[in-house]
């Protein structure tokens, strides 16, 4: 016999009300008034008299921002932590010295001190590889580099507080310094980056529970920022006269984007409905009821054929009015749908670019078709390609995924690490997205290959494409529908759902 799920009518509402998105309250940002009285333990450490150390006006500066502010230094216990809102690590602190001291600490953290990044788990071990520091007396050249970031992320909370653009911002004042970089886990988020190059970004988050590195699982918020000891007060803003110009608001976003990183940093994380497919069945079945959902599909199929009509068959039940299209109809079929599903049945060279650009939302379940879709880039086995085609392939059968982004609906309250996907190994696709997709699941042992990922609309696609409407990629094979374990199908329903906007 089931147990059944006991919740309050409240906390029951609240959580069905975030799982279809009617509430806008599920994810939010505290407004900074909501800041006051909150207290952050500010680390910090020594540094010589000669050398610039800005810890004293990042203090006031949170302190005007609402914050109480208890500073340590870098040997005190991470018991000091205990009743914070948020931890802040400067980079004055000594990374040896902390060590892992508040890598497994449920508080959310901001940290500015690059070398300590491997020890919290946010990047890898190998310094100039996974995370650096330039500064103008090694990097002279690459110290000016600093001064610009490039937007990464348009979509997330932080990028929309400060409308970051996928374009070129001014991130300290015209004075080259020192300034910390870091390559993320899987589950990270780059907001902005160096060069235009994710791999080297200058600030990344990682929501709670989210695939760091080292096996590692994020115990609370996470952000990692560019910042060096004694540049905060080199952080661009905006003022007077200029203010009214847009392009120059646009530019001089350092300190906004500082105040919105701290801020999502001390905000709750959304909340995440538990692994119940027959609830999510159930939230699927109220959200489809009545829209009208378009497969397209090679009809007369070989393999693969059953698996269609079986998806077809597990759409109808849910409610959705199914319409079903062939590869080689136009992309009209599309007109008056609410959603589309391209099944991996088809060939990208009969779809040939069509539905790219209705704006309706599309699930993919055809890997190979990524480029085409702008899912990821043009590049065949770097930028989109799939495990265990015969002939095709280096990489073996496989039948497991790695949840990176467990926090997100379309992980389907599933926990972070391998799950079990299919019944049997067997062909399964990735794809390289962009920083403005969100991650659910990659390949094992290849966090750069991306199986389970979805857009949000307007976010910035491969080709600098703009989403019309929600895209998301499932890596099903011809046949492997019906080969799908539960935990497979609710991945499924859950990228369904969330595509219709049944999701945040």
């Amino acid at each position: 016999m089931k147990r059944p799920i006991r919740l309050s009518m409240a906390a029951g509402g609240f959580l069905f009300a975030c799982a279809l998105g009617l509430s806008t309250a599920c994810a939010a940002m505290l407004p900074p008034s909501t800041l006051k009285g909150k207290t952050v333990l500010l680390v910090t450490g020594a540094t010589p008299a000669d050398e610039p150390n800005d810890d004293a006006l990042v203090r006031q500066h949170l302190e005007a921002l609402g914050f109480t502010v208890k500073t340590v230094d870098d040997a005190t216990p991470e018991s000091a932590a205990k009743g914070a809102s948020l931890i802040v690590i400067s980079s004055t602190a000594n990374a040896h010295r902390l060590g892992d001291r508040y890598a497994d600490v449920a508080i959310p953290l901001f940290t500015w001190n690059t070398f300590d990044y491997p020890n919290l788990g946010m990047t890898g071990q190998e310094l100039h590889h996974d995370f650096g520091v330039i500064d103008p007396v090694q990097h002279y050249a690459d110290s000016f580099m600093i001064l610009y970031g490039y937007g990464a992320n348009t979509t997330s909370d932080i990028s929309k507080a400060v409308g970051l653009k996928p374009q070129l911002f001014g991130t300290l004042y015209l004075e080259p310094g020192n300034a910390g970089w870091g390559k993320p886990g899987p589950g990270g988020t780059v907001i902005a980056d160096f060069d235009g190059r994710p791999d080297m970004a200058a600030v990344f988050t990682y929501e709670r529970n989210a695939s760091m590195l080292d096996r590692r699982t994020a115990p609370a918020r996470r952000v990692g920022f560019f910042l060096a000891n004694g540049n905060f007060h080199l952080l661009t803003a905006v003022h007077g006269p200029a203010a009214s110009d847009p392009q120059l608001r646009s530019w001089a976003i350092g300190l906004k984007l500082f105040d919105a990183a701290v801020r999502w940093a001390a905000s709750p994380p959304p909340p995440v409905a538990p692994y119940d497919p027959a609830a999510l069945d159930a939230r699927l079945g109220h959200a489809a009821h009545g829209k009208k959902l378009l497969f397209v599909e090679r009809v007369n199929a070989g393999e693969g054929r059953e698996a269609d009509e079986h998806i077809v068959a597990h759409l109808h039940s849910l409610g959705f009015e199914v319409d079903i299209a062939d590869q080689m109809d136009p992309q009209t079929r599309a007109d008056g749908e609410d959603l589309v599903i391209i099944s991996s049945t088809c060939s990208k060279y009969k779809l040939a670019n069509k539905y790219v650009d209705v704006k309706v939302p599309v699930i993919s379940l055809e890997g190979l078709y990524a480029d085409a879709m702008h899912l990821a880039g043009r590049q065949r086995y770097v930028d989109y390609g799939e495990h265990g085609e015969e002939k095709e392939s280096d990489d073996p059968p496989e039948s497991y995924l790695d949840i990176v982004g467990a926090s997100s609906p379309m992980a389907a309250g599933l926990p972070p690490g391998l799950v079990e996907f299919t019944q049997h190994p067997g062909v399964l696709k990735w794809a390289r997205p962009t920083p403005d997709a969100i991650v659910i699941a990659t390949l094992p042992n290849a966090s750069a290959e991306r199986a389970i990922f979805g857009y949000p609309k307007g976010s910035v696609m491969a080709d600098g494409f703009v989403a019309p409407a929600r895209r998301a990629l499932l890596p099903l094979d011809n046949p492997s529908y019906d080969d799908l374990t539960v935990q497979g199908k609710a991945l499924f329903d859950a990228v369904v759902l969330w595509s219709i906007g049944g999701g945040a």
